[in-house]
């Protein structure tokens, strides 16, 4: 049975400083700067993590080549990257921090918001634009999905598809849904940080460099659709779709729908040091009326072999993360503090292979 954590953790005191250098995923970044400062100050400034928005591709890479002593990564390590470890004979360890979601966001100026409500899109429908089936927004597959008063303010416009161009943990979920959706797509173009999107073959698509990148890219182009997480479109006010559900609800990213397909695919981890690429899988595209369906928890993942002020540090860092962090106060908007079931799986594998 794992610990269920109980929101107080006494921090070890350092006596001389620390630092360590992290970095990947994007998502995960605005949180984790916070919870530094926070950690900074708790420490009296003994214990300094830098950490770098590069992206959970660029972030796995670095944790391999040395340059980071830990990597954030919205999926787990890709198989590639674990067979790379498992050769080199370190021990590592991952584990996860944090919930979020991803959101699909567009830009179609003649859609009334007030009047209609968000629009309504299918992970089918997403897929056949990506995959440059459908090609305009008043095409009648997204037009049966709305409101039957609603349907016909869809201009016959065509559609842009915005996507990241680096390794992204939002797009391995976003992909993730499209394959768990639409046989078609799983079968052509699959899952990953990166993916071949066949929309850019028709000239339709367009890359964005970070969750940033593909903001901007919506906000400034007309009839354009993308994805990033919810803080990002909170932020630039672009509206969010509402996505249908396996159970064939139309439900936004709220935090109680998403925490609701947390619940359902918390089912037992493995070990930290398994091969953990489906983990991610069983939080997509859950049961449930209110189950929001791209959820992910972007994961944490480190040699267990730091020197051993890193480790302290590290263990200290990521417990504190893993208890007080996840009290409200210090939840940033858009971020899902983990259920306990989690967070306290978390703490257990930290201190078992984190000796």
């Amino acid at each position: 049975t794992s610990a269920t954590p109980s929101f107080t953790y006494t921090i070890p005191q350092f006596t001389t400083q620390v630092t360590l250098n992290g970095g990947g995923s994007s998502f995960i970044n605005p949180q984790m700067q916070s919870w530094i400062s926070v950690f900074k100050d708790l420490t009296k400034g003994m214990v300094i993590i830098n950490y770098q928005s590069i992206g959970s591709g660029a972030g796995q890479k670095g944790l391999l080549d040395g340059t980071l002593d830990f990597a954030g990564s919205d999926i787990p390590l890709t198989k590639d990257n674990y067979e790379k470890i498992k050769m080199s004979g370190r021990g590592f360890i991952q584990f996860p921090v944090i919930a979020g979601s991803v959101a699909i966001i567009y830009n179609i100026p003649e859609w009334d918001n007030q009047r209609c409500g968000p629009l309504r899109l299918s992970g089918e429908v997403v897929a056949k634009i990506y995959l440059g089936e459908i090609e305009y927004w008043d095409d009648p597959q997204i037009k049966s999905l709305q409101t039957p008063e609603c349907q016909n303010i869809l201009p016959h416009q065509k559609i842009i598809g915005v996507h990241r161009s680096d390794g992204s943990g939002t797009t391995a979920l976003t992909t993730m849904w499209l394959s768990k959706t639409y046989p078609k797509w799983n079968q052509t173009v699959g899952y990953g940080l990166v993916v071949n999107w066949p929309i850019d073959q028709t000239g339709r698509g367009i890359g964005g460099k970070g969750s940033e990148g593909v903001t901007a890219a919506v906000k400034s182009t007309k009839y354009s659709i993308g994805y990033v997480e919810p803080n990002y479109a909170e932020r630039e006010g672009i509206p969010i779709a509402a996505l249908r559900n396996k159970d064939g609800y139309f439900v936004l990213p709220t935090n109680e729908n998403v925490i609701e397909a947390l619940k359902r695919g918390a089912k037992e981890l493995p070990p930290p040091d398994q091969y953990w690429g489906d983990v991610p899988l069983l939080f997509i595209y859950q049961d449930g009326p209110k189950t929001y369906p791209i959820v992910g928890t972007p994961y944490i993942i480190a040699y267990t072999d730091l020197p051993k002020d890193k480790r302290e540090a590290f263990k200290a860092f990521f417990i504190w993360v893993l208890t007080e962090g996840q009290n409200s106060r210090y939840i940033l908007s858009g971020y899902i503090p983990l259920p306990p079931e989690l967070a306290g799986k978390a703490i257990e594998y930290i201190n078992t292979y984190m000796k």
